[in-house]
């Protein structure tokens, strides 16, 4: 059970947020489990959290470890706090080299924040809804104004600081089909955005269905097919590029695709241990454990039935539409919160299955395209599909690996 259990780990630095995005999974949709709990995650429980954590790797007997800060927004939690966190983190396993992100919406990201992250070794992801009517429209404060300033004034500083290539860690995108995906992208790499990442929204499931099923296809199409024009190796569009590493035999990278198990723990600020916290967005309560890391080791997770759904991958995908699906080892059956129902739980595709299937098999065409010749007659145009391993596609050639 070792393979299952935690190996990436999200703090929770605060449970409250200066924004009021009505998207949100955390404070929005479905769970009120946020409410009660400490807004900022209190030192005793940082030091617990860092003990647990260097306990489970070394369990694991991994050298290295990935550590993400997030919220709510995590910038309230303010400086001493993290120059505290990753000193405990690092003073509980000086043996292992953490990798270390925050994701922010922007809004407080001054320059001296980005200088405290570039001394902490801290990589910051921002998260930007592209546009500025649709960021305005939905990352918006608890006054309603929208918020597009401030987060590019921050991207701005961001791509200014001497330290950019150590620091920025991408952008994060919730997809609006009511606009263009092209003009979304870009708008991104107007913006100087060279890593990005496309979200589906977490408010569907199959209890909640998207009103017209395609339309997510529609706005990623045009992304796709705006970054493979571009062929320029230095820019990553993240779920696509996933998209091409699963076709051709490569593992992937992102929860969300290929069906791998989800090992990961999330502690909350009142030390709360749960599973993937996006998983708060299919029903109230779901994530909750009844673990905490100020009683409980990290590997007491694998025992949780929540748990335990978020690490079975593909499984039960046999008894539903995916048992004979080429696409399956690509998409994994989709990310598990718009797999939901109260009736089934997880045991269903994702509510975007049609969207999926269509970016996949475009995804798939232009890799066709790219590669050369198959060795044999016979052979799978796309090597990814069979389980066999093929040579990379003429973009991003550099930067696709095993």
């Amino acid at each position: 059970m070792v393979g299952h259990e935690p190996a990436s780990f999200i703090l929770k630095a605060t449970a409250r947020c200066n924004l009021n995005c009505p998207y949100c999974y955390m404070f929005n949709l479905r769970d009120r489990s946020f409410a009660g709990r400490p807004p900022v995650m209190p030192r005793e429980v940082v030091v617990a959290a860092a003990g647990r954590i260097a306990a489970q790797v070394r369990r694991l007997g991994r050298t290295k470890a990935s550590v993400t800060f997030h919220g709510g927004e995590p910038l309230l939690a303010g400086p001493a706090w993290f120059r505290d966190a990753v000193a405990a983190l690092r003073g509980a396993a000086p043996e292992v080299a953490f990798e270390f992100t925050v994701q922010s919406n922007g809004v407080l990201l001054t320059g001296e924040w980005l200088d405290l992250f570039a001394d902490l070794g801290v990589v910051v992801a921002l998260s930007v809804d592209g546009l500025p009517e649709v960021h305005n429209r939905t990352r918006v404060d608890h006054a309603g104004r929208g918020t597009y300033e401030a987060t590019r004034r921050a991207l701005e500083r961001l791509n200014a600081h001497p330290a950019r290539e150590q620091l920025f860690g991408g952008v994060l995108c919730v997809i609006d089909p009511s606009v263009s995906g092209a003009a979304t992208y870009h708008h991104l790499r107007a913006l100087g955005v060279d890593r990005m990442d496309f979200l589906l929204p977490l408010d569907h499931n199959w209890d909640a269905p998207p009103p017209r099923p395609g339309a997510y296809a529609e706005y990623l199409l045009p992304i796709f097919d705006a970054w493979w024009a571009e062929n320029n190796p230095q820019v990553l569009v993240r779920m696509l590029f996933d998209i091409m590493k699963l076709l051709v035999g490569a593992r992937q990278h992102i929860d969300s695709l290929g069906g791998a198990p989800v090992n990961i723990a999330v502690v909350e600020t009142d030390g709360s241990l749960e599973p993937l916290d996006a998983l708060r967005a299919c029903r109230d309560g779901l994530t909750l454990t009844g673990l905490n890391v100020l009683r409980h080791d990290l590997w007491a997770l694998q025992d949780t039935p929540v748990y335990q759904a978020a690490v079975a991958g593909q499984q039960g995908l046999d008894a539903i539409m995916c048992g004979g699906c080429a696409l399956r080892e690509v998409c994994g059956g989709g990310y598990l919160p718009n797999r939901y129902s109260a009736e089934r739980g997880f045991a269903n595709p994702s509510v975007y299955c049609l969207d999926l299937q269509r970016v996949i098999l475009h995804v798939a065409q232009h890799i066709d395209r790219a590669l050369p010749p198959a060795p044999a007659a016979g052979a799978p145009p796309w090597p990814g599909l069979s389980g066999g391993q093929g040579p990379a596609p003429t973009p991003l050639s550099d930067t696709l690996g095993p």
